[in-house]
């Protein structure tokens, strides 16, 4: 086979001049990631980040397993499971793509670019032409990896558009170079159409108009151009697309002569140069990323320079980063460095205002005083006449927002502009096309050498501990730990860890880092910002220091403040844009220790004690309320407990289905935990009971069962605290069954006939019949199928009689299954066939899944291989739908063995990688089978059928 990969258009391959069907679009995606890489080990973790992204579910590994074996059926039909294969070769943790050179068509394509400009710089225009014809030509349309998923595809879709279009525009630009410019208007018109903001094309398009005896069509395109970018960016025109304009209208020559139009007339700079950047701090650590990313803007090809904002909270080093970078590429432009500290957050000044700033400007650039306009607008007019068409780096500092700058900005597209501040400045982002850079903290490494750096490596290394705390308390925020190592360094017999410990001891971790200067003080730095704050958002940001988790949502901080969503949102949004907090991911608010330190400092001074513990209690009922309506819609079989109403203000977020109510509890799951801790410490037992409950299915179904038990360990003690008989069996039984899952037997069993003895005494049949199920699942981990069976049939006679249908349907299943280990196959068909009935009756999609696993096994140990295989598909689908990797992982167990006994050992292996990958992320004993039965396969040993234990799902 000589393989060829299209990526060019929709991801297609082919054998010679055979057309392969590569899959769906996720198997496309693998494929197009190997191609794009060919003949480069790609380990499995790269494969997920670029098909799923970083928010990848727990099958994601399982599912490359799936989609490699797939395309190795496509791409090497014939492959044995021993042979090596020669095109998709497994290596390591990885998969390597074979493909000749030239492979895929990508490659192809940017290699003929590249080829075309080596043409062109060395004066062979006619060869150039060809080149970039021939680049073109191996395109199938006009988008890259049409309609595949994931964010190698879609940054790969961007970059290789913007090279399409500049090969386009340069393919125009070297016609009219030699002079044929009639045979590129058809073309020149049909960009344009499809990118009408990109103004280099639109001057191309003008100048072949003109040169095709079309001025007032020239013109017309100007004009067209020019309400475009107002309407869409609020822009005017840039200068060449601008000097073309006055050209065709002047008629003047020199656009008649083929090749571009040269550039004359520009104002100058006075004789001297400014050099106004200052010095570098010798401290500056870290900011490599965010380095690489600054000198990466300035590597485009659209020959323009970029208006970067450096936004962050106060203190994050975004002044450091400007002057860091600032001074890297001070000998790109020649002309000179102009640094203006704009004061926008001034303690003591108020903010620079723009007439000031350019009066300063135009002082630097050797403007006589009596030459300087009186007006601001006459200034700026000025300062650009004077810039336009020089190289010069603008740096400014401290702005305090969109208005204050923008008069500062040059015209020439020469000059880089680069401005920092607290703020987002949407408004130039938007309007102007800046490239937003968001500063955060420190990663830890970057703190660590920061330390390095002050106190050297020698006393750092001497003492890691010490310095690890120190990096925590000061929450990896550069201004913090400057103050504290500031300190250290004027006392070098001091120990790292005397530092330490005063950070500790300090209040909120922010007494410790006073200083002499309001410059360098954390907590006044702050101030400046919080004064500037509204009255909601100052609020806003102090009940955010109450909240105990890590992060919060629109709805939570709605209910935190007591206030309606959308005000709620205005103050979270002014949060963001002063950097008070930061929204980590959409609709997710948080902020750094040492902000959330400064925010309940202020709270604890402002806000009343009964206040304070009042936001808490509706943040409480807020996520009490919400985890158990997505509970019930998690597992739809059973009654949620009942609920006294929300306390006022409180906002429910809304979980309509069961989806959402997964989506929610993942995103969730962190602050919840926090919440039930905190709940407990704080005399909220009724939410450090029932929290944990309403978690419980969601723990289960996703395989989190250590924190299962930890929840419930918790939830048991809040009710005892309640003496509450109800909340007592309710926890005894959810211990239970976490301890139980965990194969913590022992445990599991006082706390499983604790709860049957609550539930008997308060009359709760359905409640006992639910333990009896759990008493089953504990005896079937220990392989007492005949014991587990008696208990769920007595529970099942129980149900039946009260008419618990959802009850009945996992007790069905969990009969069927106790059955078919006993080899009693017909009653186990019967009792699963009911059950799959009953839950499809219902539309609860885990109690399915649950019971097609069931029926798979069951046909397979009838020898109803086809059968058995069609259930295993059906349940490996629905696992994966609802989020449940265990169920998913011993599925494909039961899906490998079939296809063993079929004697497709490549199939068997690829579900037992699969199914390994899952267990051993959860920590869960049957990964040992899992490997044995790989095992068997590497040593051509007939791969052994037997099964594993397992718990089926729990009823309510």
């Amino acid at each position: 086979m000589v393989l060829r990969v299209g990526v060019l258009g929709p991801v297609l391959a082919w054998d010679g001049e055979q057309e392969l069907q590569v899959g769906q679009p996720r198997q496309q995606a693998v494929l197009a990631v190997l191609a794009v890489r060919a003949n480069r080990v790609i380990s499995r973790s790269e494969l997920i980040d670029a098909v799923w992204g970083q928010d990848s579910p727990s099958s994601a590994e399982g599912g490359v397993y799936t989609y490699v074996a797939g395309l190795r059926r496509i791409l090497e039909p014939g492959r044995s499971l021993r042979g090596p294969g020669r095109i998709l070769v497994s290596s390591g943790a990885g998969y390597v793509l074979h493909l000749v050179p030239g492979q895929p068509d990508a490659a192809a394509f940017e290699q003929q670019l590249s080829r075309a400009r080596q043409l062109r710089k060395s004066g062979d225009l006619a060869a150039a032409v060809a080149a970039l014809d021939g680049a073109l030509g191996l395109w199938r349309g006009v988008v890259a990896f049409a309609g595949v998923p994931g964010p190698f595809a879609e940054t790969e879709r961007v970059r290789l558009g913007e090279l399409r279009s500049a090969a386009a525009e340069e393919r125009a630009d070297a016609l009219l170079a030699v002079g044929r410019h009639e045979e590129v208007l058809a073309d020149l018109t049909a960009m344009v159409a499809e990118h009408p903001l990109r103004e280099r094309m639109r001057g191309l398009l003008m100048l072949a108009l003109y040169r095709s005896g079309r001025q007032a069509e020239a013109l017309h395109v100007f004009d067209e151009g020019r309400r475009i970018l107002a309407d869409e960016l609020g822009i005017d025109p840039g200068t060449d697309l601008t000097r073309m304009q006055h050209q065709v209208l002047a008629s003047d020559p020199e656009l008649d002569a083929a090749g571009p139009a040269s550039k004359a007339g520009q104002a100058s700079l006075a004789a001297h140069v400014p050099a106004h950047l200052p010095a570098d701090a010798p401290s500056f650590s870290g900011r490599r990323d965010e380095l690489r990313g600054l000198h990466s803007l300035l590597a485009r090809d659209d020959g323009g320079m970029p208006i970067v904002v450096i936004s962050g909270t106060a203190g994050v080093g975004k002044t450091a980063l400007a002057i860091r970078f600032g001074r890297q590429v001070a000998r790109r432009f020649p002309d000179g460095q102009l640094y203006l500290n704009l004061r926008g957050f001034d303690p003591s000044l108020a903010p620079m205002d723009a007439s000031y700033a350019l009066r300063f400007i135009l002082d630097a650039l050797g403007v006589l005083p009596h030459r300087i306009p009186a007006d601001a607008e006459g200034r700026a007019a000025l300062f650009r006449s004077m810039i336009d068409g020089k190289r010069m780096l603008i740096v400014l500092d401290n702005a305090a927002g969109t208005a204050q700058v923008r008069p500062l900005l040059p015209g020439s597209p020469h000059c880089l502009v680069v401005v920092t501040s607290r703020h987002e400045m949407a408004g130039l982002v938007a309007a102007d096309g800046a490239v937003p850079v968001s500063l955060d903290v420190l990663s830890e490494s970057e703190a660590r050498e920061l330390l390095d750096r002050r106190l050297g490596g020698e006393r750092v290394r001497a003492d890691p501990e010490a310095a690890a705390q120190i990096i925590k308390a000061c929450a990896r925020l550069p201004l913090g730990l400057s103050i504290a190592v500031g300190r250290a360094a004027a006392r070098p017999k001091r120990s790292l860890a005397e530092v330490a410990a005063e950070l500790q001891l300090a209040k909120g971790g922010l007494d410790a880092l006073e200083a002499d200067d309001v410059v360098t003080d954390v907590r006044a730095v702050f101030s400046w910002s919080y004064d500037q704050l509204s009255g909601q958002a100052a609020r806003m940001f102090r009940l955010l220091g109450v909240h105990p988790g890590p992060d919060i949502s629109l709805s939570a901080a709605a209910s935190l403040a007591g206030i309606p969503r959308r005000e709620a949102g205005a103050a979270l949004r002014e949060l963001v844009r002063t950097h008070m907090v930061a929204e980590r991911e959409h609709g997710r608010f948080t902020f750094h220790d040492l902000l959330r330190a400064y925010a309940t400092e202020l709270a604890d001074q402002v806000d009343s004690e009964a206040e304070r513990r009042a936001a808490v209690h509706r943040v409480l009922d807020h996520y009490l309320h919400t985890a158990m309506a997505a509970s019930v819609r998690f597992r739809p079989y059973g009654s949620a407990l009942p609920l006294d109403p929300p306390v006022p203000g409180v906002i429910p977020a809304d979980v309509v289905d069961k989806n959402q109510a997964l989506a929610w509890f993942e995103a969730e799951a962190p602050v919840l935990l926090e919440l039930i801790d905190y709940a407990a410490e704080h005399g909220f037992d009724e939410h450090a009971w029932k929290i944990p409950w309403a978690m419980a299915a969601y723990f289960h179904r996703r395989g989190r069962w250590h924190r299962y038990a930890v929840t419930q360990g918790i939830a048991l003690a809040a009710a005892e605290r309640l003496a509450d008989k109800r909340a007592l069996a309710h926890t005894h039984y959810e211990l239970a069954h976490a301890q139980a899952l965990l194969s913590d037997f022992d445990a599991a069993d006082p706390n499983m006939r604790e709860a049957l003895e609550l539930f008997r005494e308060l009359g709760d049949r359905a409640g006992e019949a639910v333990v009896l199920h759990g008493l089953s699942i504990m005896l079937e981990g220990q392989g007492r199928y005949g014991e587990a069976l008696t208990h769920v049939l007595d529970a099942l006679r129980m149900v039946k009689a009260i008419g618990h249908w959802w009850t009945q349907a996992a007790l069905e299943n969990a009969a069927g299954w106790h059955y078919a280990h006993l080899d009693q196959y017909p009653q186990a068909l019967t009792h699963c066939q009911r059950a799959l009935g009953l839950h499809r009756e219902s539309g609860f999609r885990g109690g399915v899944a649950d019971t097609l696993d069931s029926l798979g096994y069951i046909y397979f140990r009838l020898g109803e291989l086809e059968q058995a295989r069609g259930y295993y598909d059906q349940a490996l689908e629905a696992f994966r739908d609802i989020g449940d990797p265990f169920g998913e992982s011993l599925s494909l167990i039961g899906f490998g063995d079939i296809l063993a006994a079929a004697d497709d050992h490549a199939g068997a292996q690829d579900a037992w990688q699969a199914a390994e990958v899952i267990l051993a992320q959860l920590s869960r004993p049957e990964v040992e089978e899992v490997r044995a039965k790989l095992a068997a396969l590497d040593t051509r040993a007939e791969a052994g059928t037997g099964t594993m234990s397992r718990a089926v799902t729990t009823a309510r």
